[in-house]
Protein backbone atom coordinates (compact mmCIF):
# COMPACT_ATOMS: atom_id res chain seq x y z
CA UNK A 1 0.00 0.00 0.00
CA UNK A 2 1.44 3.38 -1.29
CA UNK A 3 2.08 5.83 1.72
CA UNK A 4 0.70 8.74 -0.05
CA UNK A 5 -0.85 10.04 -3.20
CA UNK A 6 -0.06 12.76 -4.76
CA UNK A 7 -2.47 15.04 -7.04
CA UNK A 8 -1.74 18.55 -8.43
CA UNK A 9 -3.04 21.39 -10.51
CA UNK A 10 -1.30 24.78 -11.82
CA UNK A 11 -1.74 26.30 -7.80
CA UNK A 12 -2.61 23.75 -4.96
CA UNK A 13 -0.52 20.33 -4.34
CA UNK A 14 -2.12 17.83 -2.46
CA UNK A 15 -0.77 14.83 -0.43
CA UNK A 16 -3.08 12.10 0.21
CA UNK A 17 -1.88 10.32 2.98
CA UNK A 18 -2.79 6.70 4.32
CA UNK A 19 -3.54 6.50 7.96
CA UNK A 20 -1.92 3.98 8.60
CA UNK A 21 1.45 4.39 7.59
CA UNK A 22 4.57 5.23 10.38
CA UNK A 23 5.24 8.78 9.66
CA UNK A 24 8.73 8.35 9.71
CA UNK A 25 7.65 5.67 6.03
CA UNK A 26 5.69 8.55 4.98
CA UNK A 27 8.12 10.97 5.07
CA UNK A 28 10.98 9.13 3.64
CA UNK A 29 8.16 8.12 0.59
CA UNK A 30 7.62 12.22 0.55
CA UNK A 31 11.41 12.92 0.08
CA UNK A 32 12.30 10.07 -2.55
CA UNK A 33 9.41 10.90 -4.85
CA UNK A 34 9.94 14.70 -5.38
CA UNK A 35 13.59 14.00 -5.20
CA UNK A 36 12.73 11.90 -8.36
CA UNK A 37 10.33 14.48 -9.58
CA UNK A 38 12.97 17.52 -9.13
CA UNK A 39 13.16 18.44 -12.61
CA UNK A 40 9.21 18.53 -13.09
CA UNK A 41 9.07 21.24 -9.95
CA UNK A 42 12.30 22.86 -10.53
CA UNK A 43 11.85 27.08 -9.85
CA UNK A 44 7.93 26.72 -9.25
CA UNK A 45 5.62 27.89 -6.87
CA UNK A 46 2.92 26.17 -5.02
CA UNK A 47 0.84 26.24 -1.93
CA UNK A 48 0.49 22.39 -0.37
CA UNK A 49 -2.36 20.94 1.73
CA UNK A 50 -2.63 17.38 3.71
CA UNK A 51 -4.91 14.58 3.62
CA UNK A 52 -6.52 11.48 4.50
CA UNK A 53 -4.47 11.86 8.17
CA UNK A 54 -4.71 14.00 11.00
CA UNK A 55 -0.79 16.01 11.10
CA UNK A 56 0.66 17.96 14.07
CA UNK A 57 2.38 21.46 13.10
CA UNK A 58 5.65 19.55 13.35
CA UNK A 59 4.94 16.91 11.16
CA UNK A 60 3.57 19.59 8.38
CA UNK A 61 6.90 21.34 8.93
CA UNK A 62 9.05 18.37 8.09
CA UNK A 63 7.22 17.29 5.09
CA UNK A 64 7.54 20.63 3.75
CA UNK A 65 10.94 20.63 4.34
CA UNK A 66 11.25 17.08 2.88
CA UNK A 67 9.45 18.23 -0.41
CA UNK A 68 12.25 21.71 -0.80
CA UNK A 69 14.84 19.70 -0.06
CA UNK A 70 14.49 17.02 -2.43
CA UNK A 71 13.33 19.88 -5.67
CA UNK A 72 13.48 23.13 -6.10
CA UNK A 73 10.01 24.08 -5.80
CA UNK A 74 8.85 26.70 -3.40
CA UNK A 75 6.21 26.32 -1.30
CA UNK A 76 4.12 29.39 -0.71
CA UNK A 77 1.48 28.13 2.72
CA UNK A 78 -0.26 25.20 4.07
CA UNK A 79 -3.45 25.39 3.39
CA UNK A 80 -5.74 23.22 6.20
CA UNK A 81 -9.28 23.75 5.42
CA UNK A 82 -12.80 22.12 6.24
CA UNK A 83 -12.86 18.83 3.77
CA UNK A 84 -16.45 20.55 3.39
CA UNK A 85 -15.35 23.61 1.55
CA UNK A 86 -15.17 23.78 -2.21
CA UNK A 87 -11.70 22.66 -4.43
CA UNK A 88 -12.52 26.13 -5.99
CA UNK A 89 -11.70 27.71 -2.85
CA UNK A 90 -8.77 26.02 -2.17
CA UNK A 91 -7.37 27.40 -5.46
CA UNK A 92 -8.03 30.90 -4.88
CA UNK A 93 -6.71 31.21 -1.70
CA UNK A 94 -3.79 29.78 -3.58
CA UNK A 95 -3.88 32.06 -6.18
CA UNK A 96 -4.28 35.18 -4.19
CA UNK A 97 -0.81 34.17 -2.49
CA UNK A 98 2.74 35.77 -3.81
CA UNK A 99 6.39 36.90 -3.20
CA UNK A 100 6.35 40.60 -2.68
CA UNK A 101 9.83 40.40 -3.08
CA UNK A 102 12.31 37.21 -3.94
CA UNK A 103 13.27 35.02 -0.58
CA UNK A 104 11.24 37.84 1.30
CA UNK A 105 7.14 37.85 2.40
CA UNK A 106 4.55 36.08 0.85
CA UNK A 107 1.46 38.74 -0.12
CA UNK A 108 -2.19 37.48 0.26
CA UNK A 109 -4.51 39.52 -1.56
CA UNK A 110 -7.66 38.34 -0.20
CA UNK A 111 -9.48 37.91 3.11
CA UNK A 112 -10.15 34.81 4.91
CA UNK A 113 -12.87 32.96 6.40
CA UNK A 114 -13.82 31.00 9.11
CA UNK A 115 -11.97 27.63 8.98
CA UNK A 116 -9.56 28.10 6.76
CA UNK A 117 -6.32 28.08 8.21
CA UNK A 118 -2.72 29.27 6.58
CA UNK A 119 0.82 28.34 7.43
CA UNK A 120 4.25 30.28 6.07
CA UNK A 121 7.26 29.85 6.63
CA UNK A 122 8.20 33.81 6.38
CA UNK A 123 6.50 37.22 7.39
CA UNK A 124 3.32 37.50 5.56
CA UNK A 125 0.90 40.40 4.46
CA UNK A 126 -2.57 39.94 3.95
CA UNK A 127 -4.87 42.72 1.97
CA UNK A 128 -7.70 41.83 3.66
CA UNK A 129 -9.48 40.28 7.03
CA UNK A 130 -8.77 37.82 9.24
CA UNK A 131 -12.02 36.68 10.12
CA UNK A 132 -13.43 34.88 13.40
CA UNK A 133 -12.47 31.41 13.18
CA UNK A 134 -9.47 31.61 10.67
CA UNK A 135 -5.87 31.13 11.75
CA UNK A 136 -2.76 32.78 10.46
CA UNK A 137 0.59 31.13 11.40
CA UNK A 138 3.90 32.49 10.18
CA UNK A 139 7.58 31.94 11.22
CA UNK A 140 8.27 35.71 10.72
CA UNK A 141 5.85 38.23 11.17
CA UNK A 142 1.92 38.64 10.49
CA UNK A 143 0.77 42.42 9.01
CA UNK A 144 -3.32 42.23 8.13
CA UNK A 145 -4.25 45.41 6.13
CA UNK A 146 -7.87 45.08 7.16
CA UNK A 147 -9.69 43.91 10.33
CA UNK A 148 -8.09 40.66 12.33
CA UNK A 149 -10.81 38.99 14.65
CA UNK A 150 -8.86 35.18 14.24
CA UNK A 151 -5.97 33.88 15.63
CA UNK A 152 -2.88 34.94 14.88
CA UNK A 153 0.40 33.30 15.74
CA UNK A 154 4.02 34.94 14.48
CA UNK A 155 7.18 33.79 15.10
CA UNK A 156 5.86 30.31 15.22
CA UNK A 157 9.62 28.63 14.80
CA UNK A 158 10.82 30.52 17.98
CA UNK A 159 12.15 34.57 16.49
CA UNK A 160 11.19 36.61 18.92
CA UNK A 161 11.71 39.44 17.24
CA UNK A 162 8.67 38.84 14.87
CA UNK A 163 5.54 41.13 15.61
CA UNK A 164 1.80 41.41 14.40
CA UNK A 165 0.28 44.42 13.49
CA UNK A 166 -3.17 45.38 11.65
CA UNK A 167 -5.71 48.19 10.45
CA UNK A 168 -7.66 47.14 13.48
CA UNK A 169 -6.33 44.44 15.64
CA UNK A 170 -8.66 42.32 17.44
CA UNK A 171 -7.83 38.85 17.55
CA UNK A 172 -9.03 36.49 19.50
CA UNK A 173 -6.17 34.47 19.97
CA UNK A 174 -1.92 36.14 19.88
CA UNK A 175 1.00 34.48 20.55
CA UNK A 176 4.33 35.70 19.28
CA UNK A 177 7.47 33.21 19.72
CA UNK A 178 5.15 30.85 21.85
CA UNK A 179 3.87 33.41 24.57
CA UNK A 180 0.72 33.13 23.66
CA UNK A 181 -2.69 35.46 25.04
CA UNK A 182 -6.00 35.03 24.54
CA UNK A 183 -8.89 38.41 24.06
CA UNK A 184 -11.85 39.07 25.85
CA UNK A 185 -13.75 39.72 22.68
CA UNK A 186 -15.95 37.17 21.26
CA UNK A 187 -17.06 38.37 17.70
CA UNK A 188 -18.44 35.49 15.73
CA UNK A 189 -18.20 37.80 12.62
CA UNK A 190 -16.45 40.84 11.10
CA UNK A 191 -18.10 44.24 12.35
CA UNK A 192 -17.44 46.98 9.88
CA UNK A 193 -18.12 49.43 12.57
CA UNK A 194 -14.44 49.35 13.29
CA UNK A 195 -12.36 52.52 12.41
CA UNK A 196 -9.44 52.16 11.63
CA UNK A 197 -7.07 51.89 14.18
CA UNK A 198 -3.67 50.68 13.43
CA UNK A 199 -1.78 48.79 16.53
CA UNK A 200 1.32 46.65 16.44
CA UNK A 201 1.90 43.74 19.10
CA UNK A 202 5.35 42.75 19.75
CA UNK A 203 7.44 41.01 23.01
CA UNK A 204 8.68 43.24 25.72
CA UNK A 205 10.16 41.09 28.62
CA UNK A 206 8.50 38.38 28.03
CA UNK A 207 5.33 39.60 27.63
CA UNK A 208 2.96 40.93 24.37
CA UNK A 209 2.62 43.77 24.44
CA UNK A 210 -0.33 45.60 22.49
CA UNK A 211 0.39 48.86 21.67
CA UNK A 212 -0.20 52.06 18.79
CA UNK A 213 1.44 52.02 16.05
CA UNK A 214 4.50 54.45 15.49
CA UNK A 215 7.14 55.23 12.71
CA UNK A 216 9.90 54.42 16.06
CA UNK A 217 8.47 51.56 17.41
CA UNK A 218 7.96 50.02 13.88
CA UNK A 219 11.45 50.87 12.98
CA UNK A 220 12.54 49.12 16.34
CA UNK A 221 11.09 45.93 15.84
CA UNK A 222 11.88 46.06 12.11
CA UNK A 223 15.46 46.28 12.70
CA UNK A 224 15.95 44.34 16.18
CA UNK A 225 16.69 47.72 18.06
CA UNK A 226 16.07 48.35 21.50
CA UNK A 227 11.97 49.28 22.03
CA UNK A 228 11.28 52.78 22.46
CA UNK A 229 9.55 53.44 25.82
CA UNK A 230 5.25 53.19 24.92
CA UNK A 231 3.66 55.71 22.74
CA UNK A 232 2.45 58.48 24.29
CA UNK A 233 -0.82 57.96 23.38
CA UNK A 234 -1.04 55.14 26.14
CA UNK A 235 -0.78 51.60 25.01
CA UNK A 236 -3.44 48.91 25.11
CA UNK A 237 -3.25 46.40 27.91
CA UNK A 238 0.01 44.51 28.05
CA UNK A 239 -0.78 40.44 27.30
CA UNK A 240 1.39 38.14 29.21
CA UNK A 241 2.18 35.09 28.26
CA UNK A 242 1.79 31.53 28.82
CA UNK A 243 3.99 31.79 31.73
CA UNK A 244 2.12 34.14 33.44
CA UNK A 245 -2.45 34.26 34.02
CA UNK A 246 -3.65 35.92 30.67
CA UNK A 247 -5.01 39.26 30.65
CA UNK A 248 -8.46 40.07 28.09
CA UNK A 249 -6.95 42.63 25.09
Amino acid sequence: MASFELKSNQYVLTLLCAPDVPFETLLEDVRDKFRKSAKFFKNGQMAVRFQGRVLSDEEQRLLVKAITDSCQLDITCIIDEDASRQEKEAELIAKSIRDTTENSAALVTQSLKNGQRLSFGRTVVILGDVQPGAEVVSDGSIVVLGIAMGILRAGASGNEHSFISGTVLKPFEISIAGHRAVSGIRKTEIDREYAPDPKVACLREGHISLEPLSGDLFDAILHGKKLPGKNSRGAADSMPGTDGPQKKA
